[in-house]
């Protein structure tokens, strides 16, 4: 299967009920952009999962269905094969509503109103509204930035913290910035979450959307006795562009912290998968490991053909350094302009959506995150339009 002709020539998105190409107006005021913002992507999932989808609908009754245990070790499975990690069953929990559903259902299980939970900026707006809207008190570790990407400012986040900080909401690989953490890097977290007896749950559904040279470890995967009780959440609608198709993985090794997620579920009667996102997830574990390796080559690509054009033709805007993820972060302070005015002129003059960095913080002031998940056609065609209205500012 040629998988690269597939992603230069993506379906047509419009009218298919799609938030980033058919909510554009509702987004940015205009029908007629490039929507290079939302976090999924322009191509279609591996065609087993499409093949395995229609299989089950042709049976044509929908009742309750159980997990098999053909679903669990095709995630095992998928661990084993793709990053080298032996996990057991047991260590499995399933939140079928999605992976910001299972970090909502944490927080509330986890931590009392009026706890501090800390998470790094620039983040993933969801986890800081997570922690807001219930109630919680956010505490910004904000990453530094250098001319090799971010870097995580360990003195700071250790003096973060106070003995009303209960959970560190970690975010592996990073999104918006792209960074893949070092094992070495992760081993410090965890030492000092440890010592101020803070559970860190790590949201880490782009562990397979990574750099070819580059190698994604679990937070839950280091030695027990350097980290406190944590949480790994994996999931296959980031990888496979499934996100209509919701699924994640809980994974915990600690038993006292697994009961008490289970009795959760259990309470809340979350217990059942989606019949489609079940079989959906299953077919892409077990045969999507092909067109994985072709999206990553094909992303790492688009990043590259980005880079070029940007040090070409618009040198003041630049790409952050990255490692994983689909996303892209840039920098246009260089411009001197605000974000609301960047912002206008990527939508009136460049007709482009791009994510506005100030939502993730306010560290992301002076950035905006592009999705390269699609058609290097497109891509070039929104950067240069780019190019055309900030080359002469």
């Amino acid at each position: 299967m040629n998988y690269k002709k597939l992603f230069d020539s993506p379906p047509n998105r419009r009218n298919s009920y799609c938030i980033k190409w058919d909510k554009n107006q509702t987004k940015f005021g205009r029908d007629d952009l490039i929507p290079l913002w939302i976090a999924d992507m322009d191509f279609a999932a591996p065609e087993q999962v499409t093949q395995a989808i229609k299989e089950r609908a042709e049976h044509g009754v929908f009742g309750y269905s159980y997990r098999t245990d053909d679903y669990v070790d095709a995630i095992v499975n998928w661990l084993g094969n793709i990053h080298s990690w032996q996990v057991e069953p047991r260590q499995l929990l399933f939140y079928p509503p999605g992976t910001v559903a299972a970090v909502n259902m944490l927080v509330n299980t986890l931590t009392e109103e009026g706890d501090e939970i800390i998470v790094q900026t620039p983040s993933y707006p969801p986890l800081m509204n997570v922690v807001k809207k219930n109630g919680r008190t956010l505490i910004e570790n904000p990453l530094l930035l250098t001319d090799k990407g971010y870097r995580i400012d360990f003195e700071k986040f250790e003096s973060q913290l106070t003995e009303k900080t209960k959970l560190f909401l970690f975010c592996s690989p990073h999104n918006p910035t792209g960074r893949v953490w070092s094992k070495e890097e992760l081993s410090r977290l965890a030492k000092i979450c440890k010592r101020y007896n803070v559970v860190v749950v790590s949201d880490e559904v782009h562990a397979d959307l990574i750099e070819e040279n580059k190698r994604h470890f679990h937070f839950e995967r280091l030695e027990h006795d350097i980290k406190p009780p944590s949480v790994t959440i994996i999931s296959s609608c980031k990888t496979f562009n499934m996100a209509a198709l919701p699924q994640s993985t809980l994974i915990c090794s600690d038993l006292g912290l697994r009961r008490k997620i289970q009795h959760q579920i259990n309470n809340s009667q979350i217990n059942l998968d989606g019949l489609f996102s079940a079989v959906a997830t299953q077919a892409a574990y077990q045969f999507g490991e092909p067109w994985l390796r072709e999206l990553r080559e094909y992303i790492q690509e688009n990043r590259r053909t980005l880079n070029r054009l940007l040090q070409d033709n618009l040198p003041t805007v630049k790409l952050v350094p990255a490692e994983g993820t689909y996303l892209a972060w840039l920098d246009f302070r260089e411009l001197r302009l605000t974000n609301a005015e960047t912002e206008k002129c990527l939508i009136e003059q460049a007709g482009i959506g791009l994510y506005n960095g100030l939502d993730f913080g306010e560290t992301g002031d002076g950035f905006f995150r592009l999705n390269l998940a699609c058609s290097r056609y497109l891509l070039c065609e929104a950067v240069n339009k780019i190019i055309d209205v900030f080359k002469s500012q």
